[in-house]
């Protein structure tokens, strides 16, 4: 007998339930997302090429764009518009604050079998950031396994942390890759790939 086929939802329901998440959890509106997700758009987009009618603008204008803008990706979250252009996902994500933007790249990659990784910056600030991140996502994980490590064994019992563990412990190997980079970036034409 052959497995039951499993399928992955489309990639716009991953960005989707992240954006309702935020905008349950935060103060957000849909107008306000918009807007952000719009700027982001026409600012990542060249002209020619956007396949999304959003927009910004001032005074009475910028009142029609927010309308404009909220419209357009109501949309999209309700099915009237199938299909997610890529180049919209992209401001889409970039646009989620974190933790939720963080969260949604992590499922987007996962679905491929990759982490999502941060791309370090170069100043000195950003190493530190770095090093920081490191030790946060650390505590994060070892928080996650507190529980499911408290009668001394990791067992089926311990199912209802899995998930927790599993992405805490993601986030602890982007941040690792993310500091390597960073090591790796000193050291010239060491040959090492990240």
């Amino acid at each position: 007998m052959k497995g039951v086929r499993q399928f992955l939802p489309p990639r716009q329901q991953v960005v989707y339930a992240h954006t309702r998440r935020m905008l349950d959890a935060t103060a957000s509106n849909y107008t306000s997302f918009a807007m952000n997700v719009a700027e982001r758009y026409l600012s990542m987009v060249a002209p020619d090429v956007r396949q999304v009618k959003l927009r910004t603008g001032e005074g009475v204008e910028l009142i029609k764009a927010m309308e404009n803008n909220a419209q357009v990706l109501r949309r999209y979250m309700d099915g009237t518009v199938k299909t997610l252009p890529a180049d919209l996902e992209d401001a889409w994500v970039m646009a989620l604050p974190e933790p939720f933007r963080g969260e949604c790249e992590r499922d987007l990659a996962r679905r491929r079998g990759m982490l999502a990784v941060q791309m370090p910056a170069d100043d000195e600030a950003a190493q530190a950031v770095g090093l920081a991140r490191l030790a946060h996502e650390f505590g994060e994980l070892m928080s996650a396994l507190a529980p499911a490590l408290a009668d001394g064994k990791l067992d089926a019992t311990d199912l209802p942390y899995a998930r927790r563990i599993l992405d805490e412990s993601g986030d602890l190997i982007s941040a690792v890759v993310a500091l390597r980079r960073q090591v790796q970036a000193l050291v010239p034409n060491s040959g090492v790939m990240a």
